[in-house]
């Protein structure tokens, strides 16, 4: 079929305020580079247990720090009928935390472990349109592509490791299509902060022993976190922490002195992150100056210079 007539089958509009321009770019990519018939029946194939476990396998740091998150969040959502899904990169399903009553719509539906759920076989769905464009999405009723799919709600953000690699996505999704579009917002905002905390597990387990600081205030589906050593060198940084200063690997790999790395931009953005640093040391020292700038690698002196440069009572 082609391009346009698969698109004049989506007649609906698009009301999606939180990716709604992912959602239409998946529509186009669903008609002109996967060849999709919305119209199609489809149902999601299931690996085998032998397949499921060499493909969970991989996931394991993923899945250890994702299982008591989710568990903490279908207590939240439960009560409005979604329930808490979580896929791996290729859009695969590795749990799920669900009512029992919804078994029987999940087994309909394909909410299954090991389903795939790859946006190039079930067309735009959460966690498949989420991993191949890595960014947060919510899908209401008729926003999915496939028509048996129209009465799914879905809410998805990706999750990143310790190195800012996407290692997978959280998903929220329910049966009744848009009786959850009024509390959206709420949701999608619930959700991206259990995905940060789950990405910030993973951060501190791969630095364990280091001194984790915050950059700035977390927004979006990372948070600006470093790793740091005894001398003030950054180890590790988040994928938000990359993005705020520009670090590529080769560059993390270089350990450069995190307060000579802020220093280096006199931009607003670069300020706040440098305050946020000094105010996260003296908290974590319970005020102490003197032991904040031996975590930091500075001397006392240089700390207390920048405290007064940046207004730090």
């Amino acid at each position: 079929m082609e391009q346009a007539g698969l698109l004049r089958g989506r007649t609906g509009t698009v009301r999606n305020s939180a990716g709604g321009f992912m959602v239409e770019r998946s529509w186009q990519r669903c008609a002109a580079a996967h060849n999709v018939d919305p119209a199609q029946g489809w149902a999601a194939d299931i690996l085998s247990g032998a397949e499921f476990r060499q493909v969970s396998g991989r996931s394991v740091p993923l899945m250890r720090a994702a299982l008591p998150e989710m568990r903490r969040l279908f207590d939240l959502v439960y009560p409005m009928g979604l329930l808490v899904l979580l896929a791996d990169p290729d859009a695969t399903l590795l749990a799920r935390c669900a009512d029992e009553a919804q078994s029987a719509h999940c087994r309909r539906m394909g909410l299954l472990q090991g389903a795939m759920w790859d946006e190039a076989l079930a067309g735009t769905n959460g966690v498949g349109t989420c991993v191949r464009d890595g960014d947060p999405i919510f899908l209401g009723q008729g926003e999915h592509w496939r028509f048996c799919l129209s009465l799914l709600a879905s809410f998805a953000t990706p999750i990143f490791d310790a190195q800012g690699q996407m290692v997978g996505a959280l998903n929220l999704a329910a049966f009744h299509g848009d009786s959850s579009r009024p509390a959206a917002p709420l949701l999608m905002d619930t959700l991206t902060l259990a995905g940060r905390r789950i990405e910030e597990q993973l951060f501190r387990t791969r630095y364990d022993g280091r001194k984790v600081l915050l950059l700035d205030a977390a927004d979006g589906c990372s948070a600006p976190l470093v790793a740091i050593d005894e001398d003030g060198q950054v180890v590790g940084a988040t994928r938000a922490a990359r993005t705020l200063m520009h670090w590529t690997d080769e560059m993390i790999r270089e350990q450069p002195n995190l307060l000579s790395a802020l220093e280096g931009d006199d931009s607003p953005s670069f300020r706040k992150a440098e305050e946020s640093v000094l105010r996260t040391a003296l908290a974590a020292t319970q005020g102490n100056v003197t032991r904040a700038a031996r975590t930091l690698g500075i001397s006392r002196a240089t700390f207390y210079r920048k405290m007064r440069m940046l207004g730090i009572a």
